[in-house]
């Protein structure tokens, strides 16, 4: 007989809490008194007594200033800057983080699990996925309005979690999605950041403000958080809200006598810190349905990222 895997909560055990010129050269001459008619080979009379000037010499002669041939500057060559390495494809569909598998001792009682790598989705369903879901004829909305916390079709809070819905509700609103509901095990792997270790989503410091809980300085709340409020409270992996806002519907159970199915991540609801520590499990029975649980799926990793 399997041993109980955690201590029972009740049915739906809630802690109350929480960027050149050009230069011309060269002189004229001039004359004096009586000048010849000129004839073939005859010279020009100089007068007496007039001394000739001397005829300019290159030396004295200002040689015209000439312009280099101008050289053509050569032409400037872009610069080429590496590209940076891009990084691999994600073997994970849009709006899932991959998780790289491993293994570690679980929960409370340190039971071995060995974890496969798997997809991931960043944020729980919301309403308005659900609604898209139930339109699609994949997915009913009986009781989806089960509790005053509800989110279903409610203004103003399409992207908050959905909540209202059973077990079942869960797993086909994953099989619609080409996907599955995340085993306790695998839960607990993807919040504690693998081999990290962390005690809480976001490491090992105390709630404070990166979750959405009754234990803040927003005080008692009535209600669920819109899914991405609280990037604070991000995991390794980019994953929101693990911890807080809605328990998590998993696949496990806790044990061998009932149908009851492990939860994870506590709730609006609570404001106790330790119940948002990554090893605590809840409980629900595979029927009840309330306004603080709702579903996060899971799928194994492609090399299309599931396309």
């Amino acid at each position: 007989m399997k041993a109980l895997r955690w201590l029972t909560y009740g049915t739906a055990f809630l802690g109350f809490g929480l960027a050149a010129a050009f230069g011309c050269g060269g002189g004229a001459q001039e004359g004096g008194g009586d000048v010849k008619e000129p004839g073939a080979g005859a010279a020009d009379a100089k007068p007496e007594g007039t001394a000739e000037k001397p005829t300019p010499t290159p030396q004295n002669d200002p040689a015209p200033a000439t312009t280099a041939a101008a050289t053509p500057e050569p032409a400037k060559t872009a610069e080429v800057k590496p590209e940076a390495p891009k990084a691999p494809p994600s073997p994970c569909p849009e709006g899932m983080a991959f998780i790289k598998g491993g293994s570690y001792k679980m929960g409370f009682l340190k039971n071995e699990a060995k974890i496969g790598d798997f997809c991931f989705d960043k944020t729980e369903a919301t309403a308005k996925d659900y609604e898209a879901c139930v339109a699609s004829k994949k997915c009913n909305d009986a009781f989806a309005t089960c509790a005053p916390e509800a989110t279903y079709k409610k203004a103003g809070k399409e992207d908050h979690p959905m909540v209202c819905v059973d077990f079942q509700q869960a797993v086909d609103y994953c099989t619609a999605q080409g996907k599955r509901l995340p085993s306790d095990e695998e839960w607990e792997w993807a919040a504690r950041g693998g081999d990290e270790g962390r005690a809480y989503p976001w490491g090992n410091e105390a709630p404070k403000d990166q979750l959405c809980w009754s234990g803040g300085k927003e005080g008692l709340l009535k209600g669920t958080c819109p899914v991405a409020a609280h990037p604070g409270g991000a995991s390794k992996d980019g994953l929101l809200g693990l911890a807080g806002n809605v328990f998590e519907w998993t696949t496990s159970v806790q044990d061998t006598k009932t149908k009851d199915r492990v939860g994870r991540g506590a709730s609006w609801r609570d404001g106790i810190p330790n119940m948002f520590r990554n090893e605590r499990p809840g409980r629900f029975q595979v029927t009840y349905r309330c306004g603080f649980l709702g579903i996060r799926c899971a799928m194994p990793p492609t090399a299309t990222g599931g396309k």
